[in-house]
């Protein structure tokens, strides 16, 4: 069985939040409609919950130079 933790720290209420995982962190810049996450990783993502159920989701790399 594996086991993961997780835990949820609010930097700025209802705007900023920094989440620490066995696998990781991630910052999160946003509400639950609109944000923008930032993980450990370089990877970043962007969504957009839309009324009647629907949500828009992107995923982005970090480019290597």
């Amino acid at each position: 069985m594996p086991i993961h933790y997780h835990k949820r720290i609010t930097v700025i209420p209802r705007l900023l939040h920094l989440t620490i995982s066995s696998h990781g962190w991630s910052w999160t810049l946003g509400s639950r409609r609109a944000h923008i996450t930032r993980d450990s990783h370089g990877r970043r993502s962007t969504a957009v919950r839309l009324p009647g159920g629907l949500t828009w989701r992107r995923h982005a790399r970090r480019r290597r130079r």
